[in-house]
């Protein structure tokens, strides 16, 4: 286990502007797109305080469950990333002198001894530039940030490498239903509520991002066995219509989930192939490990796909 050490950042910037009017910009997640290399945050519907944000993290393209664990409104909103709360971020505003206002960032975050330096000088750059493009809109200098996806975050997204030295496992299953009953019960985020060991309880599509073409997101929020809440962002990379998607998780841990549906007829049944793809481990033991697990959950997800899928035809 590697040594850690906080880091505590702390900066203020004097706007041209009311307090009210920056306060609406700190509260929203529109806030985050103005943060350095264009990410996108959003609020998870159905919950008060949760937050998902899509962007470069640490290492690399990836996503992070937020939570809003403490608010004053008007003055002050704090979100802490989930599940470890190794990352605090905290914004507030405070009206000054002849209509201006003071903003000011902090930052808490845990980060490995051995990096402290180089990640302390980038956070610390980051919120210089997010400090600067907050001025720039409520002084009207920039357009207000909308709620839609940056183009270059989709792209980014939808060009996630490959796999290159993968292990696999793979389980077929027949499914008596039609291949476009099939298709679009493996394609839609609801049929996650009910499936594996820990099925999301917060789920959908990513506002602003295709449907049912590549270039999709799904977002997933699950509870572990410990009670913590974790977000996952899966981008769909390559798809053929009723025959055959791609997914891939959005993040530094690299894991792909293939699905080929071969249909025997209009009616069905329907042969679904799924296969889980994720980089192999270099020690023999633990491919072992990582091989047994993932083909019993392979096995498990094929199951309750037809069983799912079976019995929502057979109520129709």
């Amino acid at each position: 286990m590697y040594a850690t050490t906080t880091i505590r950042i702390e900066r203020s910037e004097v706007v041209n502007g009311e307090s009210a009017q920056v306060w609406a910009l700190l509260s929203s997640p529109a806030a985050w797109s103005l943060w350095p290399h264009a990410p996108f945050m959003f609020d998870v519907p159905g919950t008060e305080a949760l937050r998902l944000y899509i962007g470069l993290t640490a290492r690399g393209l990836g996503s992070v469950l937020l939570e809003v664990s403490d608010q004053v409104p008007g003055a002050m909103v704090r979100l802490l990333t989930l599940p470890t709360g190794r990352q605090e971020y905290t914004l507030s505003v405070a009206a000054g002198r002849r209509g201006t206002a003071k903003v000011t960032v902090r930052v808490k975050e845990i980060v490995p001894r051995r990096e402290e330096l180089g990640l302390e000088l980038r956070r610390r750059k980051e919120v210089k530039g997010w400090l600067s493009a907050v001025r720039a809109v409520i002084e009207g200098r920039a357009r207000w940030p909308g709620l839609e996806v940056p183009t270059s975050l989709l792209e980014a997204s939808r060009a996630q490498p490959r796999i290159v030295a993968a292990q696999s496992a793979s389980t077929s299953v027949l499914i008596n239903a039609g291949p476009a009953t099939v298709w679009d019960a493996i394609q839609s985020p609801e049929v996650a509520r009910n499936l594996g060991p820990s099925p999301a309880i917060y789920i959908g599509h990513v506002p602003g991002t295709p449907e049912g073409e590549a270039g999709e997101m799904q977002y997933f929020v699950s509870r572990r066995s410990d009670g913590q809440l974790t977000g996952q962002v899966v981008v769909v990379t390559e798809m053929t219509k009723q025959r055959s998607a791609l997914a891939c998780l959005l993040g530094p841990t690299q894991f792909e989930q293939h699905y080929v549906l071969t249909p025997e007829s209009d009616s069905g049944p329907t042969r679904l192939d799924l296969t889980f793809r994720w980089p192999a481990p270099k020690r023999a033991d633990a491919a072992e490990a990582a091989g047994s697990q993932m083909t019993e959950a392979v096995e498990v997800y094929a199951r309750d796909y037809k069983s799912l899928i079976e019995a929502a035809d057979a109520r129709a």
